[in-house]
């Protein structure tokens, strides 16, 4: 396997040197690898599974791995996504996956998610391109909403109560009744 090179270019006035330009050089057979192919989903409820096909190009080389990259997002404006914070699980992790399969756990029902699916290799550090990731958008299910609190009987009769209560924290989806 061969190494990554450096060159730079250097001006140089009265022994005084100055680099010019610079960039790394990695032999011409590899490279980043393409992005994954089909990508598919399967959403419930708090979680998702995700399964796709490995790149078509893996840069010339064998050491191709993934990462995931989860963005909670606002009701249907991508410029309102969220890194997914540190209370989303991953199964079996969240980068350097080996396979190309996860379970993301932990998710809010009723909720948009955009998930990006990296591939990238040895060279990927040194050369960061936008082709090497997929990504799908998914809204998780409506689930039970969480419980309510504080009941309180407002008006009570030989007949009847009327009852309130404040409304669930967590929603879950639309409450029709």
């Amino acid at each position: 396997m061969a190494g990554i090179f450096y060159f730079a270019l250097f001006s140089c006035l009265f022994g005084i040197c100055d680099a010019v330009t610079g960039s790394r050089v990695y032999p011409a057979n590899e490279g980043p690898p393409s992005a994954p192919l089909n990508l598919i989903s399967n959403v419930n409820e708090t979680s998702v599974n995700l399964e796709w096909s490995s790149p078509q190009n893996t840069g010339g080389r064998q050491d191709i791995s993934y990462n995931v990259v989860c963005k909670k997002c606002g009701a249907g404006d991508p410029s309102k996504c969220r890194p997914c914070g540190s209370g989303v699980h991953y199964t079996p992790q969240q980068n350097g996956l080996k396979t190309t399969k996860v379970s993301i756990t932990d998710l809010l029902a009723h909720t948009n998610y955009t998930f990006e699916i990296w591939a990238v290799n040895g060279v990927s550090k040194y050369n960061p391109n936008p082709d090497q990731s997929v990504s799908v958008t998914v809204t998780t299910n409506q689930a039970a909403p969480s419980s309510i609190a504080l009941v309180q009987a407002k008006e009570v009769t030989r007949y009847s109560v009327a009852l309130a209560w404040l409304e669930p924290d967590r929603p879950n989806g639309v409450i029709l009744e």
